[in-house]
Formats: C-alpha cells, sequence, structure tokens
C-alpha cells in the first residue's frame, strides 16, 4: 500500500515539473533573416556587426547596419536573405548601411496574400543576389520615407509583385539592376522627389511592366527623376501612362522606348527624353499640357520617333513655345515657323509646350478714346493668351499720357486681368500764361480800379487737365475781359478800337476747328508809345468773325495817331491754315479833339507794296482758309512773316503828300454831321 501510495505521488510531482515547460514553449514567428527564424525568445538576430530586430506587435523589421549573407527556410531553393511566410503585413525599417548578399540565393520573398510590404526609413538597403532581389506573391510593395535600395540581380528580376499588385515609391531613391524585368506589377506609382533606375539587361524584357491578364495597368510618375532602359520598351503598361513634372528619360535598345495600350498623358512641366530603335507611343492618345519631349530614334533607317497613329496633341490652355525637328538627312526643322507641327514625320522630334492664360485689359477711365493696347509691342484688340512671365505693355488713348510698364502673369487668375489707368494729359494754360503776362505789364497805377484783373488772375487753378480745357480757357478769358474793361484814371490815357472782320473759308475736306489768330499794328506815321489790351481773335467753324485789336495812349500823344499805322495779320504755323498777308495803312478821324476817335479810313497796299490812296476805304477785312484733308498729314511749321521793310509809310510834318490831304478830306468830309474835323497839322507837344 505505501509502495503504491508512494508511486503515486512521485507522478505527481513528475508531471507538475513537466508543467512549467509547456506552459512558456516559445512562439515562432513566421520571418526569417540570414538564415535564423524569430521567436519570441528571439527578436533579434546578429547580421555581421549589425542586428536585424523584429517587432510581433507592428510586425516591423528594423536592419541596423545588418550585414545579410545567408537564406532563411533550411527546406527551400533558392533561398531569400529575408523571408516572409504566410498572411503577414510587414514593414522593414532600414537603419544605417545595410545589405543581402547571396551568390546562389534571392533578396527578400514573401509568398503570402498581405497587401502591404513596406520599406521604411532613412538607410541604405544594398541587395546583391542571384534570384529575384524583392518579390511577393500577391501583396502591394511601397517604398518610402528617404529609404534607398540599390538593386542587383544576376539572373532574376528586380522589384516583382507577381500577382499584379502595385508598387509605389514615394519619396525614395531605388536603382535596379535586374536579368529580367526590374520592375514588374499592376500599377507603378513614383511621386515626391523619388529618384529611380530600372534597367533589365536580357533581351525580351521591359525595365518596367505594369498589367495583369485583365488587360489593366497603370503608371504614373510624379515630380519625379526616373531612367528606364531595356530590350523591349523601357516603360510598358496595359492601360494609361501618366507623368506629372519631374523627369524621365527612356531607352529602348530594339523597340520603341515607351508604348501603352491605353493613353498617354504629360504634363506638369515634366521633361521626357526617349531613345529608341521603333517610335514611341501607344494604342491610345498622346496628350501634351504642359511639357517637353524629346524624342530621338537610333536606328540607322529612316524611321520616325513617334508613332503615327498615336500624335501628340496639344490640350486646351497650352501651346507650343519650342519646336524643331531633324529629318532623316540630317536637317533642323523649325517646327514653329513653318507652320506645321507633324510630329510623328521626322527621325528627331523636340517641343516644349508651355501653358497660357486668358489676359483681358480694362483701361481705365471709362470712356477713352482710341485705345491702343501693346503686349511685347504687339498691338492687342482683345483678349490675349500668355504664358507665365513679365511682360512690357504700353497703353496709349485720346488726351492721355502713354503708359509703359510691366505686367506679371501667373496661374493665379488674379493676374489674368490687369488694369491700366490712364492718366490725363494736362490742360494747356498757354492762353493763360499769355492773358497773365499781359496783366503784368500793365502799371495798375495808371487805373481805375485793377481789382478784376487781380481778382481774374488769382482765380487761375493750375491742375486741370485737357478734358477741362474750357474751364482753363475760361479763366484765359475772364483775365482778357478783365483787362478789355480798363479804364485810365482820368486825362491820362485813351483806349483806341481798330474794327475789322475776319472771315474763315473751308476750302478743304475738314471742318475748321478752335483756332486763335494773331494781329499787329506797326510802322506808325509819328512815333508813338502804346499798351497792347487785345490782339487776338478766337474763331470756331466757317463763317465772319468781328475782330478789334486794341491798344491804349496817353493822352499827350494822341494826336501823332493822325500820321496813321500799318495794320496785319500775324502769320501763323497752325496745320492746314493759309493766313491772309494783306495789309492795311490804318488813319484814325477825331471828332472835336486827338482824344476822340469817331470812326477809320483805310488805305491799301498794292502790289508794288505802295499804298492806293484814290481808294480808301470804310472797313477792313481778312479771310483765312482751311484746307486740311483726311488724314491729316503733318507738315512742316513756318517762321511768322517778318514785317516787310520795303512798306512805305506816309511821310509826316508839313511836308507830307498832298494826295493823302486829300484823302484825308475826302474821307473827313463824310463823317457823321456835326463832326468837326481837327486840323492834322495841329500836334501836341510830345
Amino acid at each position: 500500500m505505501k509502495k503504491k501510495l508512494f508511486a503515486i505521488l512521485l507522478s505527481i510531482v513528475m508531471v507538475a515539473g513537466l508543467l512549467p515547460t509547456i506552459a512558456f514553449a516559445a512562439e515562432n514567428y513566421n520571418l526569417y533573416v540570414n538564415g535564423e527564424q524569430f521567436t519570441s525568445e528571439k527578436l533579434s538576430i546578429a547580421c555581421g556587426e549589425g542586428t536585424a530586430s523584429y517587432d510581433p506587435n507592428t510586425k516591423t523589421l528594423t536592419l541596423n547596419n545588418a550585414t545579410i549573407t545567408n537564406g532563411g527556410k533550411s527546406d527551400e531553393s533558392p533561398k531569400y536573405g529575408i523571408r516572409v511566410v504566410g498572411d503577414t503585413d510587414l514593414t522593414i525599417k532600414l537603419s544605417g548601411t545595410n545589405s543581402i548578399t547571396l551568390d546562389n540565393g534571392g533578396g527578400i520573398f514573401a509568398d503570402g496574400s498581405s497587401d502591404n510590404y513596406n520599406i521604411i526609413g532613412d538607410g541604405k538597403l544594398t541587395i546583391n543576389v542571384k534570384w529575384d532581389a524583392l518579390y511577393t506573391l500577391n501583396g502591394n510593395i511601397s517604398i518610402s520615407e528617404g529609404a534607398e535600395l540599390d538593386i542587383t540581380s544576376a539572373e532574376g528580376c528586380g522589384i516583382t509583385s507577381y500577382n499584379k499588385g502595385k508598387i509605389v515609391m514615394d519619396g525614395a531613391k531605388v536603382a535596379v539592376s535586374s536579368y529580367y524585368t526590374a520592375a514588374g506589377a499592376k500599377e507603378l506609382e513614383i511621386k515626391n522627389n523619388s529618384e529611380v533606375v530600372l534597367i533589365a539587361r536580357e533581351d525580351n524584357f521591359n525595365a518596367a511592366y505594369m498589367g495583369d491578364e485583365n488587360g489593366a495597368g497603370k503608371i504614373e510618375i510624379i515630380n519625379s527623376k526616373v531612367e528606364a532602359t531595356s530590350h523591349y520598351p523601357a516603360l510598358f503598361t496595359e492601360g494609361n501612362l501618366t507623368v506629372n513634372g519631374g523627369e524621365i528619360k527612356c531607352t529602348s535598345t530594339a523597340d520603341g522606348a515607351i508604348w501603352t495600350k491605353g493613353d498617354i498623358l504629360i504634363k506638369g512641366g515634366a521633361k521626357v527624353t526617349t531613345y529608341s530603335e521603333y517610335p514611341m507611343g501607344g494604342n491610345g492618345s498622346f496628350t501634351v499640357e504642359e511639357a517637353e519631349i524629346d524624342a530621338k530614334n537610333t536606328n540607322e533607317n529612316n524611321i520616325p520617333a513617334i508613332f503615327d497613329e498615336c500624335v501628340p496633341v496639344i490640350a486646351d490652355g497650352y501651346h507650343l513655345n519650342y519646336a524643331k525637328a531633324v529629318d532623316s538627312e540630317g536637317t533642323e526643322i523649325d517646327l514653329l515657323s513653318s507652320g506645321t507641327q507633324y510630329f510623328a514625320l521626322y527621325k528627331n522630334v523636340h517641343f516644349i509646350t508651355k501653358a497660357v492664360y486668358p489676359v483681358s485689359f480694362v483701361v481705365t477711365p471709362d470712356g477713352l478714346t482710341n485705345v491702343v493696347v501693346k503686349v511685347n509691342g504687339q498691338e492687342v484688340t482683345g483678349p490675349v493668351s500668355l504664358e507665365a512671365g513679365t511682360y512690357p505693355v504700353e497703353v496709349t488713348a485720346d488726351n492721355c499720357k502713354a503708359y509703359s510698364g510691366n505686367i506679371t502673369i501667373t496661374a493665379d487668375t488674379a493676374t489674368h486681368t490687369q488694369t491700366i489707368a490712364m492718366t490725363y494729359l494736362p490742360a494747356d494754360y498757354t492762353k493763360v500764361d499769355e492773358a497773365i503776362a499781359k496783366a503784368n505789364a500793365l502799371n495798375k497805377d495808371e487805373y481805375k480800379d485793377f481789382s478784376a484783373v487781380e481778382a481774374a488772375v488769382n482765380a487761375v487753378v493750375r491742375d486741370k487737365n485737357i478734358t477741362e480745357q474750357s474751364e482753363v480757357d475760361a479763366m484765359a478769358k475772364a483775365i482778357e475781359d478783365a483787362i478789355a474793361a480798363l479804364q485810365y484814371k482820368d486825362a491820362d490815357y485813351i483806349k483806341i478800337e481798330v474794327p475789322f472782320k475776319l472771315t474763315v473759308k473751308k476750302t478743304g475736306e475738314m471742318d475748321p476747328g478752335k483756332e486763335t489768330f494773331k494781329f499787329a499794328i506797326e510802322r506808325f506815321g509819328a512815333t508813338t508809345e502804346y499798351v497792347l489790351v487785345q490782339d487776338t481773335v478766337e474763331t470756331e467753324g466757317e463763317k465772319t468773325y468781328e475782330g478789334k485789336f486794341i491798344f491804349t495812349i496817353k493822352e499827350n500823344q494822341a494826336g501823332n495817331l493822325s500820321e496813321g499805322f500799318v495794320i496785319r495779320q500775324v502769320k501763323g504755323n497752325a496745320e492746314g491754315w493759309t493766313y491772309d498777308e494783306t495789309k492795311f495803312y490804318a488813319i484814325p478821324m477825331f471828332a472835336d479833339t486827338y482824344t476822340n476817335v469817331a470812326g477809320w479810313s483805310f488805305l491799301k497796299y498794292d502790289e508794288n507794296a505802295e499804298l492806293d490812296y484814290n481808294n480808301p476805304i470804310e472797313e477792313i477785312g481778312f479771310t483765312n482758309s482751311y484746307s486740311a484733308k483726311k488724314p491729316v498729314v503733318p507738315s512742316e511749321p513756318t517762321e511768322p512773316t517778318k514785317p516787310d521793310d520795303t512798306i512805305k509809310s506816309p511821310q509826316t510834318g508839313d511836308t507830307s503828300n498832298m494826295v493823302l490831304w486829300i484823302a484825308l478830306l475826302l474821307v473827313s468830309g463824310s463823317a457823321a454831321i456835326g463832326t468837326t474835323v481837327v486840323s492834322r497839322k495841329k500836334k501836341y507837344n510830345r
């Protein structure tokens, strides 16, 4: 009995001793590195002087300066430096410099149905193997966050998702040189300034092949740099190819450098360069937005660089900025200047397209006439298509200062409407200045009240523009009117007014506009000092105008006027005008005293510049003709006519010509009844 009890107790002790072993057995993970399997008790594996560490919670394998030279899973051939078994995600984080080198094996192999196999980190991984370098049976492959891969496969593929997953290179640096396809999957996405080199060395393979058994596939390259070289097309997809920014260079040693069964879209300022024995292109459309394409055919035969059934079409909103081709004889052809852009005709075709924006110009203020806008020296009459950049702009308009400046056009729509604010020309103050000068020349102490003249001068406003010219002219007139209304202080001065008529005639195709004509007096028969009050006539249109030449003299010189003087028109230089150059000799008729001019008698100069005493006239007139034609052709200005020194004035004193005496008596006899003619021999002391 005792022996039986002892046996039972011994059995219990032995079972109890075994319990810890069963309860704490190690868990094996389906991940092999450098020939060893990770377990719950082995989460770090030595790899040369570095390590490979595994976090089963995050499914992250960290390579820290790891040197992997052995393959995992002893029952497999070939062996892989990193082997993932079954359906499990895996993220490989690179730290430092890492490598997988197997002379008779492969790099990384995952055989499960997981969707995510990621390589991240700022370290580097060099894979130098005989067989496939990075291979998943079903899952997607992502290389991102600054990771750098340098892959060489002696007799296998580079990066492969066998059952057509997706390969993404995001901000990564990847170089692949493989025997077979360098990158194979259903879709390839390269973005965020990635730098990628793909080389397939064996004939009949592509650097990148994207597609599945259903004919679906896609390649998208965004703001990255890609170089691809292979025997067959370097970039091939069963679907569409999009290059958005960045730079790609593709070379095929026996085919077209790029070929798609879908559509091609190049945009975002991308630069695409191809070298190939046969045309690049595809079965679908070929659309170009903003881009640079340089397609070169390397075949010794005359074969175009671009497939003639996939000719590039420039999208709306873009235009050719540069386009040149080289034909089979090596002749360079400027496609822009030729006006024909046959991109699929030449061995070499190089063209650049730029985005253009419809730019409109708004010229203010409203209501301007004859507005002309020039951009880059070319006149534009409506919205103009401009690339982004800075352009010189010139704008002219009637009555405005010419505008000259630069505009900057960007993709921002705010720059697509340019507002140009014009500045009106200043008003012409010439008449105002002349009137003020006339007022300043007067001695205000000689007049009864000079305040009206001063008020008119002080009322002048100097900042008027040309649209307010009538206001400025009114200022000049106000000063002139104030001067004309001046009255000398008693017994000091007398005002003399010589009346005449001025006729404006239209002899051309255009109606006469506003014009000012000036007159002068000279060659007094006796010395006379006078102050000018009015010497101009304002005209507008075709008619006869009443004019007056007004001046003042001192009373003690009034008698000297009896000797007469010459009155004539000052020849101007206004375009289209012919000025009447007739000269008249004016002789006043006094009533009672020399200070009271009752009328005028006039003598005309004949063709010999001699006075015609036999035909005195009671009024004089000048006729100016306007002969301007349409359009007005500018003419050279002429100098005003100088006084004719050959004019012979009547003699003065008691020895004057008797004929003049008789003429004066006859004219005096026709004066108003009751008017007493004062003898011309009586003179005032000067």
